[in-house]
């Protein structure tokens, strides 16, 4: 099957379906779709921002709430159910496309209104549907449905990305690349990490994104030992700090997903210089190696190995450097996986397919994905070091662990508080294409932060 598409201006639904049908192993039956609808704030009239169903979009290409969309397989035929807006609804919501220009719009062979469904579904006499578990067709249950099967084939249809999501995800990463450098050029020692996160927002908006592709994490000094850390509400006024900002935008519902982390003076300290080297490394190191039949899991241990590597000069970690990635101790400041799968959602659907299984051990535990990787495949590559409390008490209160921890030189980098660098690749017939272009090297982040002082 050709991964190519024909415009880069319009969504290849109708490829994606048939990918998806591909999928299933059938030769005839329907695919049938649903939409997400506007949800309302309990005990009030406020909407909560409408996100598509990732699954939806994928097979449609529509983000307006209340459609749907059906895939005869036997006859290739690929239709769209518009979501009928009255007059009254039109002077709060605008007047939409007819259901020609939809059709067009969209790339579907058919198009009908919702309340239809029933009618144009039964005309087809399919032997079976297929729908996702989570998606409700009150109006189709006289016939034959299936909930299971479609789940794992759109899933898989979309673990490998075409030209138009490759292209968009390229452009994903432009922009959100672009902001990264503004806040490094914009940030003051006094500004608050709510500041450098607004003004992330509004640079991607302005350039095309329709949201955050996840919740932004600005974090200074300590904050960034909190892997997840939201708050974004510290004021930075240490000019001996780090900041790691690990932000994208989404655009046309493709998400890219890019940290950075950098001094808010104007230059490195000895202590953060020394980790952001590692981190780099690590990354550089992932990135050379990712190409086709390698497998991610491969990744991951490729740089816990050239971190404790690193660890080991710094004299953070000490002993045989194969009894230390043999008892997975890099796992205490790297305490989650290499990166994942990227696409419609952040951390995209396929990385655990049929078979596979999480491995329970310091860091690989939280791997979300473990399989070999192969063209059209888009992963981050996000190797981080992190000096979290709790998780070295625990590597403290362990023997085997402790015996290859220097937890006096621990105290010394504590106030890093942690390291991320992030980028968005896809695997190509013989490597890797990186998307992410935003400045990385020490001596580049440098000489943008002397400028902002």
């Amino acid at each position: 099957m050709s991964f190519s598409t024909a415009s880069s201006s319009t969504y290849p639904a109708k490829q994606h379906l048939v990918r998806t049908a591909k999928n299933l192993g059938v030769s005839s039956g329907v695919i049938f779709v649903r939409g997400g609808d506007i949800i309302v704030h309990p005990d009030s009239d406020t909407e909560y921002e409408f996100h598509q169903d990732s699954n939806f979009y994928y097979l449609s290409g529509v983000v307006e709430p209340g459609y749907a969309a059906a895939y005869d397989i036997a006859s290739d035929t690929a239709i769209l159910f518009v979501n009928h807006v009255s007059a009254d609804e039109a002077v709060w919501v605008g007047v939409p496309m007819s259901l020609e220009e939809q059709q067009a719009a969209y790339g579907f062979d058919q198009a009908h209104y919702t309340k239809d469904i029933a009618s144009i579904i039964s005309a087809l006499s399919p032997a079976k549907i297929f729908m996702l578990p989570h998606h409700q067709a009150p109006e189709l249950q006289s016939l034959s449905i299936d909930q299971e099967m479609l789940i794992e084939a759109v899933h898989e249809a979309r673990v490998f990305k075409d030209d138009y999501e490759i292209e968009v995800m390229r452009k994903a990463n432009k922009i959100s690349g672009s902001a990264h450098e503004t806040l490094m050029r914009e940030a003051r020692v006094g500004m608050n990490e709510a500041e450098l996160r607004g003004r992330f927002v509004g640079l991607v908006l302005s350039q095309g994104c329709s949201y955050e592709a996840y919740g932004s994490i600005v974090a200074r000094g300590r904050n960034a030992a909190t892997l997840h850390y939201t708050k974004n509400n510290m004021k930075m006024d240490d000019a001996s700090n780090m900041v790691l900002v690990d932000a994208g935008g989404s655009l046309r519902c493709y998400a890219s997903d890019i940290t950075r982390t950098w001094p808010l003076g104007a230059e490195f300290s000895s202590e953060c210089r020394d980790i952001y080297a590692i981190v780099l490394a690590m990354q550089k190191s992932v990135i050379d190696a990712c190409g086709p039949n390698k497998q991610w899991m491969d990744m991951h241990l490729l740089s816990n190995r050239v971190a404790a590597q690193g660890l080991l000069e710094l004299g953070i970690l000490r002993g045989s450097l194969d009894d230390i990635v043999r008892k997975h101790v890099v796992g205490y400041f790297m305490p989650h996986g290499i990166g994942h799968l990227i696409g419609i959602d952040t951390h995209d659907v396929g990385g655990y397919p049929r078979g596979a299984e999480r491995i329970n051990a310091p860091g690989l535990r939280y791997l979300r994905a473990s399989r070999e990787m192969l063209p059209r495949m888009a992963f981050t590559v996000e190797p981080g070091l992190y000096f979290v409390d709790a998780i070295l008490a625990d590597a403290k209160a362990d023997p085997s662990i402790a015996e290859h921890i220097d937890f006096d030189v621990v105290a010394k980098y504590r106030s890093v508080g942690g390291v991320r660098i992030e980028d968005n690749i896809v695997i190509t017939e013989s490597g890797n294409d990186n998307l992410t272009t935003c400045v990385k090297e020490i001596a580049d982040i440098e000489a943008i932060r002397a400028k902002a002082h």
